[in-house]
Parts: structure tokens; C-alpha cells; sequence
């Protein structure tokens, strides 16, 4: 029995079988050559897409975790900041779901009200005037 079977065929051109959800939250990919950290970006019941700085080459297998999850797979791609995760089987939709809650925002600075331009009343009115 392989780790991984191929999924049942797709219509030409679609490339997933299940729906992907975007997400953002800090995670980690352990693996028996070292753990990377990161954030998931993707999230869906067959697989994930997980950003990190040093991402493991196609072929690789882990354990990805989040939160209080954890969960094996084998990657599938690969590029100089982020990588996809196959799991090696299908995770619960309601993990999904309460991962989908998980945004966590930085903190950043309010918008300053004096920094945003203001139209002037004027130009306005002369527009509106001459389309009459």
C-alpha cells in the first residue's frame, strides 16, 4: 500500500479536489533533518501551504503543527519562500474550520485622519456644472 495514492481524477484542468481556505497563523514543520518555522497561509483537508524562510525540498516528509494540531505529510512543491504539503490522509473538516478563525493580525499604526488627502468642495462642483 503506497503513503500516498493519487486522488480520484479531476476534471482537465482543476488541480484540487477540495476546497482551500486562506489562513494565517504561526506554524511549524517538523522533520527529522530540523524544524522550520513559519506561518500557514492555506489550509484545506488534503494539504496546506506553509511560508517560511528556508523551505525542505519536494519529497520531504513531516509533521506540520499548528495550534494544538498536528498532522504528517510529504511535500509536494517547493519555491524560495514557501512550500505545499500533502497530508497523508484528510484531515477533519472542523479543524479547517476553527484554523479558518485563526487571523492573527499584527499590530500596526492607526491611520493618522491629517495624512488623507482631502478633495476640494470646489472642483467638484465645477465638474457637476458643466455636465449639465
Amino acid at each position: 500500500m503506497a503513503l500516498f495514492q493519487k486522488s480520484p481524477a479531476l476534471k482537465q484542468g482543476e488541480r484540487r479536489a477540495v476546497q482551500r481556505y486562506t489562513v494565517d497563523c504561526a506554524a511549524k514543520l517538523k522533520m527529522p533533518g530540523g524544524d522550520r518555522k513559519g506561518r500557514l497561509s492555506d489550509l484545506s483537508e488534503a494539504g496546506a501551504r506553509f511560508d517560511t524562510q528556508d523551505p525542505p525540498q519536494k519529497g520531504v516528509s513531516g509533521l506540520l503543527a499548528w495550534g494544538d494540531h498536528e498532522f504528517f505529510g510529504k511535500i509536494a512543491w517547493a519555491n524560495e519562500n514557501s512550500c505545499g504539503m500533502i497530508f497523508e490522509r484528510p484531515i477533519p473538516p472542523s479543524i479547517v474550520e476553527s484554523t479558518c478563525e485563526i487571523v492573527e493580525v499584527q499590530a500596526g499604526p492607526v491611520a493618522n485622519f491629517g495624512n488623507i488627502p482631502v478633495a476640494k468642495r470646489g472642483r467638484r462642483a465645477s465638474l457637476v456644472s458643466r455636465d449639465s
